[in-house]
């Protein structure tokens, strides 16, 4: 871009300094000796202080020519590399907030997440404490029901034993007494060989051993 400014630059001054060159510039007094004598040693006489019309003009024509190739060569490239540049960093901008709206949705969600997390979490803490209980529970009652089972059994089995005993001690002491009665009537005795009857019937009950009461 600046080599293509630079040659710009340099065919405008070649093409406007030739008339600039070439343009009547000549002193105010003196004649056409002084001139000549001038002009044969080369050399001209410019005031700087004093207005010269046609150096304004070809100035000016330089000037305009100038900005122009530097509007198109210089000024244009750079004002749409600023504006390139100006949307870049524009568009930079923007896909960051766009990332940073990102990142902070990302992160409420996992705020989010985390506290469902922690409350299923609570929740079955909380399920597994009530089914650690209902279960502690249900083991207590089957324990309490299998000992009121085994003491009623026992129960059952104390009465059948007892009532087994009472029968067999009915049916021993009818037998005792049949026996009882048979030697009596059988014997004639005085009170004494009576008592003494009976005391050894009661003996020979209590020797008895079970199978045979």
């Amino acid at each position: 871009m600046f080599t293509r400014l630079a040659r710009g630059v340099v065919v405008a001054l070649v093409l406007f300094a030739g008339p600039l060159g070439g343009s009547p510039v000549r002193g105010q007094t003196g004649g056409h000796a002084a001139v000549g004598a001038e002009e044969a040693h080369g050399e001209v006489n410019i005031n700087p202080l004093e207005f010269q019309k046609d150096l304004a003009i070809w100035t000016a024509v330089i000037f305009l020519v100038l900005m122009a190739v530097l509007w198109k060569f210089a000024w244009g490239p750079i004002a749409r590399g600023l504006e390139k540049r100006e949307q870049r960093i524009a568009d930079e901008i923007a896909s960051a907030e766009r990332s940073n709206t990102e990142a902070r949705q990302l992160l409420e969600e996992y705020h989010e997440r985390l506290a469902a997390t922690g409350q299923e979490v609570r929740q079955m803490l909380q399920a597994a404490r009530r089914d650690a209980e209902q279960v502690g529970h249900e083991i207590v009652e089957k324990a309490k029901a299998e000992s009121q089972a085994e003491h009623r059994r026992a129960l059952g089995e104390i009465d059948l034993a007892t009532a087994h005993a009472l029968k067999e001690l009915a049916e021993r002491s009818a037998t005792l007494a049949v026996e009882l009665a048979g030697k009596i009537v059988r014997s004639e005795l005085d009170p004494k060989a009576h008592s003494q009857l009976i005391e050894q019937a009661m003996a020979d009950f209590v020797a008895k051993p079970d199978g045979n009461r």
